[in-house]
């Protein structure tokens, strides 16, 4: 199948994790998939390719993480695409954007007043809800990542392309495992983060985490819990909002504000009554006083950031760490670089100008499917005349080991782009 009036540009994801940004074009009109930024070394914000506004039907926006999300406002300093996305992934991108903005002001081109005019323009739309533009239809359709999140259903003169963005195809507290089951597709653009590890099972992680805190807790000590502010952050405050938990969890940071915007759409939530339970028993630091006051007696604390790079957790650590009573526990992937990292290869918090002392766990909570995940989904696609698989949102060891099995198992043409290629349909 080749219609070479449609062509797929990678502007960012290719052959690396983030960035994200996919440009499907026809008739020299483009609608773009997301346009998400990484960050260097210095945490200074790094773009996708250049995409002229103006070529652009529309914009679609698959979930509320930076690396989705942080570069899309520079579309819309002198021009306004049409931006589509589900409302919850609407109120906290502009959350997660205003905070880069007070991080990363000088570095940008834009600011808070062009993030509102973007998001209070946009189209919010439901699952499966079809929208017309011109020569391209769109459908989001529910993937499993995170509240709000979707994959995006293109269909452009005859042709159906898919693209997964971040997905989970197990069930979590907050999430239902994704729904890609009954779509048939020509192409599809599976993400490929973990395309060389399967995850442990969920179960059987959320028993080794809730077994641990209580040995922590029964022994006079104070669980610090760093945790990306959207989605992992409620996913642990669901789960001891589930499991119970007899000494005070604290919750600190931006997880509050996300945790708001989730309880006000019940709908994308699989389990919303546990994370309403969490907002009424649990602690929610307002100010400095109730942050002085977490840490004195034994309990959990629950607090941004995931990597240790900022955020209230930074905080907690330099006053839980000296401590072997205390604990750490990592519920977030660790990036090569940040501080979390160092901390679980090295056992050095660098603010902390000793040894952390205090115990050490990582917990894998991941909100992104692994390798097996990744192979289930190409398999159902393919049942239904699935014909060519683009890898990207992975790194290039792991989507050329998983190429190999693609290709033997299933008789699929797979591509692992560069950031820059353009693939004709």
């Amino acid at each position: 199948m080749t219609n070479n009036d449609i062509k797929i540009q990678v502007l960012g994801s290719g052959q690396e994790v983030g960035r994200a940004a996919i440009a499907v074009w026809s008739k020299e009109r483009a609608v773009l998939l997301d346009y998400g930024v990484n960050f260097d070394e210095e945490d200074r914000p790094i773009f996708p390719g250049h995409i002229r506004p103006r070529d652009l039907d529309a914009v679609v926006l698959t979930h509320s993480h930076l690396d989705h999300v942080g570069a899309a406002p520079s579309l819309y300093v002198s021009v306004s695409p049409k931006l589509i996305a589900t409302r919850v992934t609407l109120d906290v991108s502009r959350i997660l954007l205003y905070d880069m903005i007070k991080l990363n002001g000088p570095y940008l081109p834009y600011d808070e007043s062009v993030v509102d005019d973007m998001i209070d323009g946009a189209e919010a739309v439901e699952y499966d809800q079809e929208v017309n533009l011109g020569n391209f239809m769109l459908k989001l359709i529910y993937n499993g990542h995170i509240p709000g999140s979707a994959g995006v259903l293109v269909e452009v003169n005859g042709s159906k392309i898919l693209y997964t963005s971040d997905m989970n195809t197990i069930k979590t507290k907050l999430m239902d495992s994704a729904k890609f089951d009954g779509i048939k597709v020509d192409v599809a653009l599976v993400e490929s983060t973990y395309a060389s590890y399967n995850h442990p099972s969920r179960d059987e992680t959320e028993e080794r985490f809730c077994k641990d805190l209580k040995e922590v807790l029964e022994a006079g000590g104070t669980v610090l819990v760093p945790a990306f502010g959207v989605s992992r952050g409620q996913e642990i405050m669901s789960l001891l909002a589930e499991r119970g938990c007899e000494y005070p969890v604290w919750v600190d940071g931006m997880i509050r504000q996300v945790a708001e915007v989730y309880s006000a759409n019940p709908k994308f939530l699989r389990e919303p009554e546990l994370l309403r339970k969490a907002m009424m028993e649990f602690n929610i630091v307002r100010g400095w006083s109730d942050r002085r006051r977490a840490y004195k007696k034994p309990g959990v604390i629950i607090a941004s950031a995931g990597t240790l790079k900022g955020g209230p957790s930074l905080y907690y650590i330099k006053k839980l760490g000296a401590d072997p009573k205390n604990a750490v526990f990592l519920v977030s992937f660790q990036p090569p670089g940040t501080p979390g990292r160092r901390l679980l290869e090295e056992g050095v918090y660098d603010d902390l100008g000793t040894p952390l002392l205090a115990r050490l766990e990582w917990f894998d909570f991941s909100s992104h499917t692994d390798r097996r995940g990744i192979i289930d989904v190409i398999r159902e696609l393919k049942s239904r005349g699935l014909q060519k698989v683009i890898l990207v949102h992975g790194e290039y060891e792991g989507q050329l080991s998983l190429k190999e099995e693609l290709e033997n198992r299933f008789d699929l043409e797979v591509l692992i782009p560069e950031n820059g290629d353009i693939i004709e349909v």
